[in-house]
C-alpha cells in the first residue's frame, strides 16, 4: 500500500523574521510619535511658564507708586522702568543676573518649579519726547523670555506693551464716575482705600493707614492716621523721618489729635514756551519750581496746614510738577458737622503778576450741570472756593503758565482740552473774589 507524503503546516523562519521586522518598524514609529508628543508638551509647558513670567514682569513694571520718588524712599517709581535682564533659576526662583541694574523692587517674581532656566530681558524705549522735552510721556516695553529646551534648542517668548507716565492715583480716577460717593468723590482709590488717601500712605492692615507728609520743615514731626474707608484723618506726631520707615500704627502718637480731611494734587509747569497751549496743559513742559500750596480755611475756625514736595532737580529728567497735600481741620460740633470751606492757592517760585513772571491756572470744568449750588461747580471739580465739603478731595491740580496779559486767557483752553477746562483761580497772594458761594 503506497503512503501519501504528509503536508507540512506552519510558518517558516523567513516569514517570522519578516513579520518581526515589520512590527519593529511600526513600534519605532510609535516611539517616535511619543517622543515628539512629549517634546512638544514639554515646550508648551515651558512656553506657558515663559509667558506667565513675561506677564508678571510687565505687571511689576506697571505697579510703580509714584512718577518720581526721592532716592532714599525705596518706593518704586516711573523712572525705575529701565532696560534690564534677570535670570530665573529652575529650582531657586528669581535671581538677578550679575551686576545688571534691576531698579527698585525688581526681584519680585514668585518662585516656581520648572524644567528650564529662563533669562528675562526687558527692553525699554522712551517715547513722546517730540512734544514733551522734559520727560517721556510713555515707555515702550518689550519683554523677552529665553530658555533652552530639552534638545538644547533656543526658545523665546516675547510680549510688548506701553506704560504711560501717569501716577496710579490719577489713573485710577479715570475708571470711576465723578458722581460716585459723597460730593462727587469716588469712594475707592488705589489699594482699595478712599480716593483721598495719598498713594504712598502705609496700610497697617487694620482698616487704617499712616502717612508722613512730604518736605516737613525742621522740627515738624506731623504724621496722619487715616481711615481707609472714609479718608478721615487724625492728626498725630512721630519721630520717624519718612514713610519708608513707617510700618505700624503704634509708631504714631495720636492721643487727642484733631480730625481733618485731606486735599491734594499737583502743580504742573507748562513754562517752556512764551505762551502755554492746550497741548502744553495735557503734557506740561518746564522745570519744576520751589512753590508752596497754601489753604485759607474759612469754615470752621482756620487750622489748615499744607505740605508741598521739593522740585526733583537732581535726576536726569526732572518731572515737570510738584505734589502737595493739605489737612483741613474739621469739627463734629460745627454746623454742618465735619464740613469745611475755603480756597487754595500757589505762592513762591517766579509767580510774579507781571511780564516775565508766571501765573497759576486751575484744572477744572465749568459745565453747567456740575453744580452743588446755582452757579458754582462741585467741590470735587476744583472750584474757585470750596463750600461745605464733607470729605477729602484728590486731584485738585494747578498749572503754572507764563504771564502774558494777566487775563484768564493766559490759561490754555480749547482742543484738545474740553471747553473752559482750565481757568485762572486768583492772584497768588490774595483771596479769590468770593471766598464762599452765596
Amino acid at each position: 500500500m503506497k503512503r501519501l507524503a504528509s503536508r507540512q503546516h506552519g510558518v517558516s523562519l523567513i516569514e517570522a523574521l519578516v513579520a518581526m521586522a515589520i512590527m519593529a518598524f511600526g513600534m519605532l514609529g510609535i516611539v517616535g510619535v511619543q517622543s515628539t508628543l512629549r517634546s512638544n508638551n514639554d515646550i508648551a509647558k515651558q512656553r506657558s511658564e515663559a509667558v506667565r513670567l513675561a506677564q508678571q514682569a510687565i505687571e511689576d513694571q506697571r505697579s510703580f507708586v509714584q512718577v518720581v520718588t526721592p532716592s532714599n524712599a525705596g518706593i518704586a517709581n516711573y523712572n525705575d522702568i529701565i532696560t534690564k535682564a534677570q535670570a530665573i533659576d529652575a529650582g531657586a526662583g528669581y535671581t538677578p543676573l550679575g551686576n545688571v541694574n534691576l531698579g527698585v523692587g525688581a526681584p519680585t517674581l514668585a518662585a516656581y518649579v520648572s524644567s528650564a532656566a529662563y533669562t528675562l530681558t526687558t527692553n525699554v524705549v522712551d517715547s513722546g519726547l517730540a512734544d514733551n522735552s522734559v520727560a517721556p510721556r510713555m515707555k515702550m516695553l518689550q519683554v523677552v523670555v529665553s530658555w533652552l529646551d530639552r534638545a538644547n534648542n533656543a526658545q523665546t517668548a516675547t510680549l510688548s506693551t506701553t506704560i504711560t507716565r501717569v501716577t496710579p492715583d490719577i489713573a485710577g480716577t479715570l475708571g470711576i464716575s465723578a458722581d460716585v460717593g459723597t460730593d462727587g468723590v469716588p469712594t475707592k482709590g488705589p489699594f482699595g482705600r478712599n480716593a483721598s488717601i495719598p498713594t504712598p500712605a502705609v496700610s497697617f492692615g487694620d482698616g487704617t493707614s499712616g502717612y508722613i507728609p512730604p518736605n516737613r520743615p525742621n522740627g515738624d514731626n506731623t504724621a496722619w492716621l487715616i481711615k481707609d474707608t472714609t479718608g478721615l484723618v487724625t492728626i498725630c506726631t512721630t519721630n520717624l523721618a519718612d514713610n519708608s520707615l513707617l510700618n505700624a500704627a503704634n509708631q504714631l502718637s495720636c492721643a487727642g489729635g484733631a480730625k481733618a480731611w485731606l486735599i491734594s494734587g499737583t502743580v504742573d509747569f507748562a513754562t517752556n514756551a512764551a505762551i502755554a497751549t492746550a497741548t502744553d496743559a495735557i503734557h506740561p513742559k518746564g522745570l519744576p519750581q520751589a512753590v508752596q500750596v497754601g489753604f485759607q480755611q474759612t469754615f470752621p475756625a482756620p487750622a489748615a496746614v499744607c505740605y508741598t514736595t521739593a522740585p526733583e532737580l537732581n535726576v536726569a529728567v526732572p518731572p515737570p510738577y510738584v505734589s502737595y497735600v493739605c489737612a483741613v481741620v474739621v469739627s463734629p460740633a460745627s454746623n454742618p458737622s465735619m464740613a469745611w470751606s475755603g480756597y487754595s492757592y500757589v505762592t513762591g517760585g517766579n509767580l510774579t503778576e507781571a511780564a516775565g513772571g508766571h501765573r497759576v491756572c486751575r484744572y477744572t470744568s465749568l459745565a453747567a450741570n456740575d453744580t452743588v449750588q446755582s452757579g458754582h461747580i462741585t467741590n470735587a471739580l476744583h472750584p474757585n472756593a470750596y463750600w461745605h465739603a464733607g470729605s477729602g478731595l484728590a486731584g485738585q491740580n494747578f498749572l503754572v503758565v507764563p504771564y502774558v496779559t494777566g487775563a484768564d486767557t493766559d490759561c490754555p483752553s480749547g482742543p484738545p482740552l474740553p471747553t473752559n477746562w482750565t481757568t485762572f483761580p486768583q492772584p497768588s497772594n490774595s483771596p479769590p473774589p468770593a471766598a464762599n458761594p452765596p
